[in-house]
């Protein structure tokens, strides 16, 4: 099945290199659910990143002749997405917490260059393997912060801790996610 996509992929990108809109919107419906989460995760407001991936493909119309088609699509869509999130929080200037957006966008870049759809399906099945390991408290605080995108101030009074408290708990908590993960994976590529 995963041959017949790339398959299928690969005519769509050709056909929207040779003009084909209905081709685009093959493109647009396989990737439209990822481009959107990848925002989403990163912004308070659900229109906005509705807003940024549409632009996105907007963009990427524009520009799929410069796409080399011997390369993954789905890395260079995400690309575009997030230089448009970068614009669209220099223009809102938002407000940074713990300057995780920097952070963020690094590991986006990385995650982008170096992992396909299939190594982004293993990270993500092992990331969810190791939220279970997780004491519950820590698999609370990760659900609230980044699935209920609670920001750090409301964080703060629902589990009655100090901001430093906060941030350190949840630095620990990616950084044992982390090494999970990549642990994990390690043993996946061997």
């Amino acid at each position: 099945m995963e041959r017949y996509i790339e398959v299928e992929e690969k005519e769509l990108i050709i056909k929207s290199q040779q003009g084909d809109i209905d081709a685009f919107s093959g493109l647009v419906k396989l990737y439209q659910g990822n481009i959107r989460a990848c925002l989403a995760v990163r912004l308070t407001n659900t229109f906005e990143a509705d807003d940024l991936a549409q632009e996105t493909f907007i963009v990427a119309f524009r520009k799929i002749n410069d796409f080399d088609s011997t390369r993954p699509f789905g890395p260079w869509l995400r690309s575009i997405a997030f230089n448009l999130l970068r614009n669209f929080w220099h223009k809102h200037k938002a407000e940074p917490v713990g300057h995780s957006e920097e952070l963020a966008l690094l590991v986006d870049e990385h995650i982008a260059l170096n992992y396909s759809e299939r190594n982004e399906l293993n990270a993500l099945n092992t990331l969810r393997e190791c939220m279970k390991k997780l004491d519950e408290s820590m698999r609370r605080l990760v659900e609230l912060r980044y699935h209920e995108n609670l920001p750090l101030a409301d964080l703060m009074k629902k589990l009655n801790i100090n901001h430093s408290t906060l941030t350190m708990r949840l630095h620990r908590v990616r950084f044992s996610l982390k090494q999970c993960v990549e642990t994990n994976l390690e043993g996946v590529s061997s």
